[in-house]
């Protein structure tokens, strides 16, 4: 078995991310090896497409579709082992043989083990908004500094989600202890009144959500049709403002809850459909009427299969 040498390489996700371009197919963790004082001594790096879907996917009368099968089995795999002296680490296997057509060249670093926002490109970008320069003209820039879309490393929803995050950690604990002392207050005069809220790793304000009694009534007997609209980002911190809203016998625009997130991303809006069917009582809507985003779109079939979108 040959034993590569690889100088100042970790199995973190620096080595991940460089086994990637060089095999070019899309890796994940695999099985880690941990020597007796817990330090992590070998590490396996798989194809994506390792092992195959659970059977469920074959249930006959499965109440939604389920997405695209994308595990074949594969077997490609590279696994690294750590010298004695601790500080370099070898390629011990390298097993690359696989049962499926690997990305182009051109495409490989669009793969999504393969992108990410670096901190340098992070803060050009966030000098460029604060001027002014919106997301999608900071994108352009950056691309054309790269040279070609492909070399820039991320994409733009991939930015969008790097700032957003930037500007998450900006929420100061004042402005979150008044927040949830107001909402406090508003729970203690209006006892229908609902929210619910969540911290990230660092214990700052994530996602939060919102509804008084008048407008949990109100989706009783309106709730049939719900509309989500992500587009109102004109706040202090830039965070995604997201509006529940339907109409209702007069034809006037009536707000059943209203929600915060810390970016567009399917996990964020699971947790906003989730809490707010919570918070109606379970009450599923019939029709859902969304703006387009695929992560929203994702999110409704997982935790309201039974509705309608469009």
């Amino acid at each position: 078995m040959n034993h590569t040498d690889a100088d100042n390489v970790k199995p973190t996700d620096e080595c991940h991310e460089g086994f990637v371009r060089e095999y070019r197919f899309s890796a994940r963790r695999g099985t880690t090896w941990l020597d007796m004082e817990g330090n992590v001594k070998t590490q396996e790096f798989c194809c994506s497409k390792k092992r195959f879907r659970e059977s469920k996917v074959n249930i006959v009368d499965r109440q939604r579709a389920h997405t695209p099968i994308t595990r074949t089995g594969c077997k490609a795999r590279v696994i690294v082992t750590t010298t004695n002296t601790n500080d370099q680490w070898v390629i011990s296997k390298s097993y690359q043989k696989y049962n499926h057509a690997l990305c182009t060249p051109a495409m490989t670093p669009f793969m999504r083990s393969n992108r990410g926002v670096s901190k340098a490109d992070i803060d050009e970008a966030t000098i460029l908004k604060e001027v002014g320069i919106g997301t999608s003209q900071v994108m352009n820039y950056l691309t054309q500094q790269a040279r070609d879309y492909h070399n820039v490393g991320f994409t733009h929803k991939d930015l969008y989600n790097a700032l957003q995050r930037g500007k998450a950690k900006e929420i100061v604990d004042g402005d979150v202890n008044a927040l949830i002392a107001y909402f406090d207050y508003k729970k203690h005069e209006d006892p229908g009144f609902f929210v619910t809220y969540s911290v990230d790793e660092s214990g700052a304000l994530h996602n939060l959500i919102w509804s008084d009694s008048t407008s949990r009534s109100d989706y009783i007997c309106f709730g049939d049709v719900i509309a989500f609209n992500t587009t109102y980002k004109d706040n202090l911190y830039g965070r995604p403002i997201m509006p529940i809203v339907s109409v209702n016998h007069h034809q006037n625009t009536i707000v059943f809850a209203t929600a915060i997130i810390a970016e567009e991303t399917s996990q964020s809006f699971k947790w906003v459909l989730h809490n707010f069917l919570e918070a109606m009582m379970n009450k599923s809507p019939i029709s859902v009427v969304i703006d387009g985003d695929r992560a929203m779109q994702r999110a409704i079939k997982s935790i309201i299969p039974n509705a309608k979108h469009r």
